[in-house]
């Protein structure tokens, strides 16, 4: 018993070395181990019974199997037992839901006497048995057991005692669950799951103890980026573009300390490099580009051939390591459709960046505040000289710049999504002017640009369909003008598209003909209505045969497919009589008129009709 065995002097120094133990303070398996194989030293010590062990549920619950066990005949020893709950359910449930269990005979007792001349530590020879449950994070993950050769009748300190161990048992399981959680928390923090890369919180973090020690010399910051690699994910799907990254990833680490290598993004990884020298620092990056796309990537036994461009910032002492990043991307930003470059970032390149950035607030807030205008270009019958119609041309009015040209934010609202917006006000503007020219007995037609990011948008013919039924204007008389390069996108989706806008009594022309892919073999299979010749080959009409050549073949061609041309940017009357000899139906340029506000437009319209009437 224990109250004969047992001395206080003996019990203070297990307790203080349990709360040793307890308190470690760097938790691991082997300390858990070696923590748990001592306990049961104490336990036998402590309760002078002849056989501890402790075991572990599995993780569904339906098996339990012994960890470790002492006795002092055998020592420290490591029996491979393991108990299934079919053979024993009641014991099961009873060790997931009891504080104590209590055996005076094991033989006898319903819930283990078919256990323990097979699975207990020391078969036959037990007689009494007390388990004590070890509950870490509300659930029993396993059980401490004491086994004795003689019967015993357990007594409530035995039992306080063993049930208090199996607590600074399980407190130690719970602060070695709770490392592991923190650990795999930050592993998920810091760590990339596609890579195995530092992510950038954990890459700021080594930078910054790197520069740091380095005080004295400068660095730099790289950004290698491959070029397009979004083409690259629509043509072979997620999954095998991250195969790609995961392998871009590896050729990196042969040529780049790991801890100085981060993914920033999807196909982008940055680098520190101790170097502050431009020249040196352009050597290492064409090194680095060339070495990452200088074999093709293997998928599926599909050679994917890429290029990589880097960006550098190099340091500047009241720059954070954030800042450096942002400067690599802003650098990034300014390259265009350039492939292959190298850039280093420049301060007008961080001027231009914020101006952008206002610029795009401004247009979000312009479009609110009304500061949009339409102007129309009036577009020409090329034989008679009758007025057609008009090209709607957006504006913006902005309070503080005037007028800002369209280069300056079309492309700025098209890549920021705004453009979609702005169109479609647009688009609601022209059909409410179109409706009172038509009111009136003018019957003029009206063309309006559509961007590729709206025109392959969801639901755009729909959208654009009630618009001219909400405004009471007939769709025959609209054209929308999509740019030639919109036909290389995805060739099988634009025909749908176009089939779909005809459907709804829209024409299509294509707009800029001939200055992107001068794809001719396409045009029999869009369902198109006109298509536009580009301003640059209409310049050279005067003086120039090979651009009469071109022009009439690309009309020649259209008027073989039943589809109407107009030339833009006529100038002056010569070229409008080329034009008209080469058989272009209708003109537009500044020959006739530039771009008008509407209270202008309605001056030239009225001087115009009343010159070609008299004439």
């Amino acid at each position: 018993m224990v109250e004969k065995n047992f001395s206080n002097r003996t019990y203070r120094k297990h307790q203080e070395k349990l709360f040793e133990l307890v308190r470690m303070p760097i938790v691991t398996e082997k300390a858990v181990q070696d923590a748990i194989r001592y306990m049961c030293e104490i336990v036998a010590d402590m309760l002078a019974v002849d056989t501890v062990s402790i075991w572990h549920f599995d993780t569904s619950y339906q098996s339990i199997s012994c960890q470790v066990a002492y006795s002092h005949e055998s020592g420290t020893h490591y029996p491979e037992l393991t108990i299934h709950r079919a053979l024993a359910p009641d014991y099961f449930d009873a060790l997931q839901t009891d504080r104590i269990l209590a055996f005076e005979d094991v033989r006898s007792h319903l819930l283990v006497k078919d256990l323990y001349k097979e699975y207990f530590v020391e078969g036959k020879r037990v007689y009494s048995m007390l388990d004590a449950p070890i509950y870490a994070n509300n659930r029993a993950k396993g059980v401490i057991c004491c086994e004795t050769f003689l019967p015993r009748e357990w007594n409530y300190l035995e039992e306080l005692i063993v049930s208090t161990l199996a607590d600074f048992i399980a407190i130690l399981y719970f602060r070695l669950d709770r490392q592991a959680v923190d650990t795999h928390i930050r592993r998920l923090a810091y760590t990339d799951e596609l890579t195995g890369l530092l992510k950038d919180v954990g890459f700021i973090e080594t930078v910054d103890a790197e520069r740091q020690r380095q005080s004295q010399q400068l660095g730099a910051m790289m950004y290698l980026k491959v070029d397009d690699f979004r083409s690259v994910e629509d043509a072979i799907g997620i999954e095998k573009s991250d195969e790609i990254v995961r392998e871009a990833a590896n050729r990196l680490r042969r040529y780049v300390d790991e801890s100085k290598l981060s993914r920033l993004s999807q196909s982008g990884f940055a680098i520190w490099l101790p170097y502050g020298d431009r020249i040196k620092l352009n050597t290492i990056a064409d090194k680095l580009c060339e070495a990452l796309v200088r074999d093709p990537f293997i998928v599926d036994e599909l050679e994917v051939i890429l290029t990589v461009s880097a960006f550098i910032a190099v340091e500047q002492e009241d720059l954070t390591t954030l800042q450096m990043i942002h400067r690599t991307r802003i650098a990034a930003s300014e390259r265009g459709l350039q492939r292959a470059a190298i850039v280093f970032y420049e301060e007008e390149m961080g001027t231009k960046a914020a101006n952008r950035l206002i610029l795009e607030m401004n247009l979000r807030s312009g479009l609110a505040g009304n500061e949009f205008l339409l102007y129309y270009q009036p577009k020409i019958d090329a034989l008679t000289g009758s007025l057609k119609g008009f090209e709607g041309l957006m504006r913006w009015n902005h309070p503080e710049r005037g007028l800002v040209p369209p280069l300056d934010f079309i492309p700025l609202a098209e890549s920021t999504g705004v453009i979609i917006d702005l169109e479609e006000w647009a688009f609601v503007t022209a059909c409410r002017q179109l409706k009172r020219w038509h009111e009136r007995g003018e019957r003029y037609e009206l063309a309006l640009n559509l961007s590729a990011r709206h025109f392959l948008s969801e639901g755009v013919v729909e959208k654009f369909a009630q618009i001219a039924r909400e405004e009471g204007v007939c769709t025959s008389y609209l054209t929308l003008e999509i740019t030639e390069s919109v036909g290389m996108e995805n060739q099988q989706h634009v025909i749908d598209r176009f089939v779909a806008f005809r459907e709804e009594g829209f024409s299509i022309s294509i707009d800029d003909f001939g200055t992107g892919f001068s794809a001719f073999v396409y045009l029999k299979h869009y369902p198109i209505h006109e298509i536009k010749i580009d301003r640059q080959f209409i310049q050279v009409t005067e003086n120039d045969p090979t651009g009469n050549v071109i022009v009439e073949s690309i009309v020649d061609l259209a008027r073989g497919l039943n589809l109407k041309t107009v030339c833009e940017g006529v100038e002056t009357l010569e070229q409008w009589n080329a034009l008209r000899e080469l058989g272009c139906d209708e003109m537009q340029g500044y020959y006739f008129s530039r771009p008008l506000p509407l209270e202008e437009l309605e001056t030239w319209i009225a001087d115009y009709t009343t010159q070609t009437r008299d004439a």
